[in-house]
């Protein structure tokens, strides 16, 4: 009964596009983010291309917007395997019959 429930959860809120998981994606990318805006601001001040404030900031803000982008547009499929995952976790369990005693 929990899984039938667990997954009319997920279908629920797999429906609609996910602020969340856009959110979950930008957080993900933050150590790509860091590095890339490092590179990007020092390649810039170096090169005489601008300043390093503004190579990092171009960098970091393509990059954290394609990551939030992703987690939007793909959020339901995530959620759904996510919740798929734990009703075929929690339906294996019952047909073993529980814990497994050694």
């Amino acid at each position: 009964m929990a899984w039938a429930i667990l997954l009319t959860w997920g279908v629920l809120v797999a429906e609609k596009k996910s602020r969340f998981w856009g959110t979950v994606c930008a957080v993900a990318a933050s150590p790509v983010t860091l590095a890339a805006g490092v590179a990007k601001g020092a390649y810039d001040a170096a090169s005489g291309n601008g300043s390093f404030k503004d190579g990092f900031d171009k960098a970091t803000d393509s990059v954290v917007e394609a990551a939030y982008e992703f987690g939007e547009e793909h959020g339901s499929t995530v959620t759904t395997g996510l919740v798929s995952g734990a009703a075929l976790a929690l339906g294996r369990r019952a047909v073993d019959g529980g814990s497994k005693h050694h």
